[in-house]
């Protein structure tokens, strides 16, 4: 970590080709009623967006925001390198397509902290295109392996993970527990909100840190074939159960998860979905027998790619 003095705040945003998008969000945080922050821009777009991003960040001349180049593509590993040049004592990661739905929405994630035992915050999200799936505040990865989240309360409760789109988290925990498993792609937040309770720290919904996810197509990690994109999902989730529930956990996941297989095939009308998903499990497991991947860089590490 950063010896220099601390800050209140460091907000991280991982981008991926949404200048024009990440444009808009720059330009609201500038308009929060909390300004005692730095912001790093962590770039992994191709060459053409990132100069458009750079050179606009040029413009607004503000010695708070950093920008970083990465060519090395990953959401866990932007998320690590942003996390090892910060100096807020609060971390607080936002996507680049987000509209923030309040002028103190930094506060709110700082006000949040009034428990020296709570090490995360996660806030309240308006999903522009994303279904949740639950009546009452929750955001969790089920025994049978479903991602189950409604962030849409009015009152701020527990939860067990955090949300990438608009999560907060102290640095003291992270300091604890290292970075994001580069392992992952999907699930980082979840797996990382995990080690956190794990060693102790509490997570709670803060519905007054309130943003709108758009969800942009464009841009982002999203894939557009949908047998690949269940394919993903299994993997990842595969990784998830062996790394945080052991053999456990496994019947359950696969009872679970050989039902949607089976679903999806149907679905897709193609009989090859089953066994596609099916390997996307077993290397998932796999790769989770290797160990994990979240140690931040070292200080003499850090350098622009």
């Amino acid at each position: 970590m950063p010896a220099h003095a601390a800050i209140p705040v460091t907000i991280i945003i991982p981008t991926y080709n949404r200048a024009s998008v990440l444009q808009s969000t720059l330009d609201q945080i500038g308009r929060q009623n909390f300004q005692d922050y730095e912001l790093w821009v962590i770039d992994q777009s191709d060459f053409e967006e990132a100069e458009a991003v750079r050179v606009y960040m040029e413009t607004i001349s503000d010695k708070r925001l950093h920008y970083l180049r990465l060519r090395t593509k990953g959401l866990p590993n932007a998320r690590n390198e942003g996390l090892a040049r910060a100096r807020g004592k609060i971390i607080l990661f936002l996507d680049d397509d987000v509209i923030l739905l309040t002028a103190d929405f930094i506060r709110a994630h700082v006000d949040a902290y009034h428990d020296s035992t709570i090490g995360g915050v996660v806030g309240r999200h308006v999903e522009r295109s994303l279904r949740m799936n639950a009546r009452h505040t929750v955001c969790k990865v089920s025994w049978g392996g479903r991602t189950v989240f409604n962030l849409f309360g009015t009152k701020r409760v527990t939860v067990e993970s955090c949300k990438g789109s608009n999560m907060s988290f102290r640095m003291a925990a992270v300091s604890q527990i290292g970075g994001f498993d580069r392992r992952t792609e999907l699930l980082e937040e979840t797996d990382f909100s995990t080690r956190l309770r794990s060693a102790g720290w509490k997570l709670i919904f803060e519905p007054a840190a309130e943003l709108l996810h758009l969800s942009v197509q464009a841009g982002g990690v999203r894939r557009h074939d949908i047998l690949e994109t269940e394919a993903r999902r299994f993997y990842f989730t595969a990784y998830y159960i062996l790394k945080h529930r052991g053999v456990a956990g496994i019947p359950s996941f696969l009872a679970t998860f050989t039902l949607i297989a089976l679903l999806k095939a149907f679905h897709f009308r193609s009989i090859r979905a089953v066994p596609t998903l099916w390997l996307a499990i077993f290397t998932g497991f796999m790769e989770a027998r290797k160990g994990p991947d979240q140690l931040l860089p070292a200080p003499d590490e850090l350098k622009d790619e």
